[in-house]
């Protein structure tokens, strides 16, 4: 199956799921969309994050106004709004929504060993993702908050009027959208309620505002259970693949994978051969012709072991 909606949150997949069902039974499910670690160290993919998007919009004045007639006693939409942001992590790296951590689960110990297993430094990892520094959560690796830690990320931040010369005029209107990535034991609903009650919390009563969290598109995170014999298949394809053993791996984003899981009663596995210096969703997005011929010789080693992906 082909769905070109995951990019927006996979509105309408859900009801052709259900509406197809008869069609669509299945052992399992294949799940594309994901990394593996190097082109030298492949790595099968065993989970993904889940993601709730928003888009908060804070009002100030009734329409921009010139700052030499009203600087100091006017809202400033944009200053508000940077200032809510500026709380949205605390000193450690931590979300600070109400209650965002109390439904979190740690990663296991043999998580956080088969991560550690994966070849691994600052510098490599500030090569291929050009990131520039290593930030975010104190107390765990750089794959560990990557794959086993929700995040939350500002994806677009816009006020005033930057084209041109200046106005001098203070904004009546600064928007942000909000990228939340969950983990194991987050729901959609649970974050989008702890995000809803931190705004109104936090935003002064000198503005208004406006918040739209998309949960009707909202992505729930999904692990793809360990004793899988699918998941010994794969890792025995990759094997041949690649022309050694994998490890194991996670991957930072999201997908309709517990949706997929949820209505069609089958576990998913994902393969994919992306890496993370493919610069996805930039204009130079690009992939490794060599990890695309691994990658089919992959899949047709494990297309051969029709016993094992049950």
């Amino acid at each position: 199956m082909v769905e070109g909606e995951e990019e927006s949150g996979s509105a309408r997949l859900e009801s052709l799921l259900t509406e197809h069902r008869d069609r669509l039974g299945a052992d399992l499910v294949v799940f594309s969309d994901t990394l593996t670690w190097r082109a030298d160290h492949p790595a099968v993919c065993t989970s993904v994050r889940g993601m709730v998007m928003a888009d908060l919009t804070v009002y100030g004045p009734h329409r921009d106004v010139h700052s030499g007639a009203a600087s100091g006693p006017a809202p400033n939409a944009a200053v508000e709004l940077a200032r809510l942001l500026g709380r949205l992590h605390d000193d450690k790296g931590r979300i600070t929504l109400p209650g965002f951590y109390d439904e979190v689960e740690e990663p296991s110990e043999s998580r956080r060993a088969e991560l550690a297993d994966l070849p691994f430094s600052d510098q490599d990892w500030l090569d291929r993702s050009e990131t520039r520094s290593v930030a975010g959560e104190a107390g765990y690796s750089v794959l560990e908050r990557l794959w086993e830690r929700p995040a939350a990320e500002i994806i677009s931040l816009i006020a005033g009027d930057p084209v041109g010369i200046s106005r001098s005029a203070i904004p009546a209107v600064a928007n942000a959208s909000v990228n939340i990535r969950t983990v194991s034991g987050q729901r959609v609903a649970g974050v989008a309620d702890q995000l809803r009650r931190w705004v109104t919390d936090n935003l002064p009563d000198t503005v208004e505002y406006d918040l739209t969290v998309a949960e009707e598109t909202g992505q729930e995170p999904y692990r793809t259970p360990g004793d899988l014999p699918a998941l010994k298949a794969l890792e025995a394809a990759m094997r041949e693949g690649f022309g050694q053993a994998p490890g194991r791996m996670g991957n930072a984003g999201g997908g309709p994978a517990e949706l997929l899981n949820r209505v069609l009663d089958a576990p998913v596995l994902f393969f994919g051969v992306g890496l993370p210096e493919d610069r996805w969703h930039d204009s130079d997005e690009r992939v490794s012709v060599d990890m695309l011929v691994k990658g089919a010789a992959t899949l047709a080693a494990l297309w051969s072991r029709p016993d094992a992906l049950r």
